[in-house]
């Protein structure tokens, strides 16, 4: 069986509400990007589940078109699931120099000459803006069980993890009344295609992605940003 093929054989529990999944954090949120999306972070977590080893090997220059197949156990309306962004508790922001060198000597016995200014060894000093939110909260529609089931295994959220950064403390996912998932207040809680909406503010209209993965051009049209007022 092909890896789409394996993707598509997941059958999503149905019964979907509300919910409100919150996760602490005990280490700074890195994040090359504003915005972790709730449905590509679903995605993941059930890719890495059905593929194992194979989620690794995944072409990354020319992505399958995984979102055709894989289902997830979140409601969907039209183009996008009811799966928010990220909402952070606080907007302050800083930065980080991040330091990677390689040390011959120490770390390889080989009398052969390692290129340090490119390539997978090479030297580097990247700043690194990171959030001092300490939690990291998500409106989805759909399956409580499996949401959280899939949800807990979260360890860390954003870039840099292998450093340590977004390292999770905590997480609780509980049912709420409405569905924010999507609009909360007249705001945009996620990317939403300007296709779909009634009327937008053209200050945050954006060429975004709705749907995972988000490097996909295929993926990517003109949306509303998180935050952008619009009605749907």
């Amino acid at each position: 069986m092909n890896i789409l093929d394996r993707l598509a054989a997941y059958e999503p529990p149905a019964d979907f509400q509300p919910v409100e999944a919150t996760f602490s954090l005990a280490t700074p949120l890195m994040m090359a990007f504003p915005w972790v999306f709730g449905d590509a972070l679903v995605a993941r977590l059930l890719m890495e589940e059905i593929l194992g080893d194979d989620f690794y090997n995944l072409p990354a220059k020319e992505p399958l078109p995984v979102a055709k197949y894989l289902r997830l156990p979140v409601k969907k309306t039209g183009m996008i699931y009811h799966a928010s962004a990220s909402i952070l508790d606080t907007d302050e922001m800083h930065t980080i120099t991040l330091y990677k060198r390689f040390h011959e000597a120490e770390d390889l016995k080989t009398k052969t000459r390692i290129r340090r200014n490119s390539g997978m060894m090479r030297d580097y000093m990247m700043k690194f803006p990171y959030s001092a939110s300490k939690t990291v909260k998500f409106y989805m529609n759909g399956n409580l069980e499996e949401l959280d089931r899939l949800l807990s295994q979260v360890r860390h959220l954003g870039k840099k993890r292998a450093v340590g950064g977004g390292e999770v403390s905590g997480f609780k996912i509980e049912p709420i009344a409405e569905d924010w998932s999507i609009i909360k207040d007249g705001l945009a809680m996620r990317s939403i295609p300007c296709n779909m909406l009634k009327s937008f503010s053209d200050i945050r209209a954006m060429r975004l992605a709705y749907t995972f993965p988000g490097w996909a051009p295929e993926n990517i049209c003109m949306c509303v940003a998180p935050g952008g007022r619009c009605e749907i």
